[in-house]
């Protein structure tokens, strides 16, 4: 892995940070999740971020789709000799709850991927982006850690790249970060909440003097995904590959077809893929999921959840090798991790557990870092 310096790193800042001179090189990041593709682009001289879901519906050139009183915001993109539909309003395409996504393990190979990459591409294209000198792409940590598949991104995506309706994107260099790597690397921007929550765990970890001191513990990064639950251990700004890994089928989607399975037994009557992502939404905003008119509170599959979360943080430590022995904080990014830092909590009450502000995006905010360092280098 080519490891940005921490220092560098820790003196930048944020996505909303004053944009650089017109003469620094054009650094953009695409975070692809099984849920959610999150992205930076340009906004005004500043970057900001942005996401759009993890799907992808062959193209439908019929005049049906013109329908309506506004233009679904989606682009259709080539994808080997085929177009596919991808956007933030790719939903308005969507015909059943999983139809478009991919969950295998060779995603990153995949015609959903790519039609996911090139749609980012292509928002970054209309912003103003013709060409980006430096794009870093993320991926789990298990597929992360096979350099033939670091590879194939970063041959794949190099040079000029066609992004649909006969217009190109040129990338100059691509770099691969281990997902959670990206939270890591905007950890520094937060000291203060962070520190908080040291203050009020109480263990033997006393509140960070500067960003710097970040580099000098062992920080357990924690990314509960739409399918895997990946960890890092990184212990002095370096990843420790031994004590780092991922389980599959331990993110999110798990959750959801523990809460459908058990909704379909509560009614009697079979939920099919349509319905998860009505229940993903409702447990997101803690509301009952409507169905056939009727409201269904979830709160009575709380046990089923916890008892999910629980088994994948009991995988994780398994993983970890007896290396939380030695973890000073533990960090949490991803999408609504909260029930996982309450299992933390509990399970390692004197370590203090910190979920990065807005954890959705906090991968692709330290991927622009990460990147942004790795040019000015």
């Amino acid at each position: 892995m080519a490891n940005p310096n921490t220092s560098k790193l820790r003196a930048l800042t944020g996505g909303t940070a004053e944009p650089a001179p017109a003469t620094q090189p054009v650094v953009r990041a695409i975070d692809v999740g099984f849920g959610l593709v999150k992205l930076s682009l340009r906004s005004g001289n500043g970057v900001a971020f942005i996401n759009f879901p993890s799907m992808a519906i062959p193209a439908d050139a019929s005049a049906v789709r013109s329908l309506g009183t506004r233009r679904r915001d989606t682009f259709d993109v080539p994808v080997a000799g085929a177009k596919y539909e991808v956007g933030r309003d790719v939903g308005l395409a969507q015909a059943g709850g999983s139809f478009g996504r991919d969950v295998t393990d060779e995603f990153y190979r995949g015609a959903i991927y790519e039609a996911l990459t090139k749609g980012a591409l292509r928002y970054m294209a209309e912003a103003g982006d013709a060409v980006i000198d430096v794009l870093v792409l993320g991926l789990p940590v298990n597929q992360y850690n096979d350099a033939k598949r670091r590879d194939y991104l970063r041959s794949h995506y190099e040079g000029e790249v066609e992004i649909g309706d006969d217009k190109k994107i040129t990338v100059r260099k691509v770099i691969v970060q281990a997902q959670p790597m990206g939270g890591y690397a905007a950890l520094g921007d937060h000291l203060d909440e962070l520190n908080r929550v040291i203050t009020e765990t109480g263990g033997a970890l006393p509140p960070l003097p500067n960003a710097e001191a970040l580099d000098e513990l062992a920080v357990l990064m924690i990314d509960p995904g739409e399918h895997t639950l990946d960890w890092l251990l990184i212990q002095q700004g370096t990843i420790n590959p031994r004590a780092s890994g991922a389980a599959s089928d331990a993110g999110r989607h798990r959750v959801l077809r523990t809460v459908q399975e058990s909704l379909a037994a509560h009614i009697g009557r079979p939920l099919g893929p349509a319905v998860m992502p009505r229940i993903n939404d409702a447990l997101r905003q803690r509301a009952p999921v409507k169905l056939s008119g009727v409201a269904h509170p979830l709160e009575r599959f709380e046990p089923e959840i916890m008892s999910v979360i629980e088994d994948s943080i009991n995988r994780m430590v398994d993983g970890l090798r007896d290396a939380h022995e030695i973890v000073d904080l533990i960090v949490l990014v991803g999408g609504h991790p909260e029930r996982y830092r309450d299992v933390l909590v509990k399970r390692f009450p004197a370590i203090p557990v910190f979920i990065m502000p807005e954890p959705m995006a906090a991968n692709v905010r330290g991927f622009q870092l990460i990147g942004e360092a790795l040019a000015e280098g």
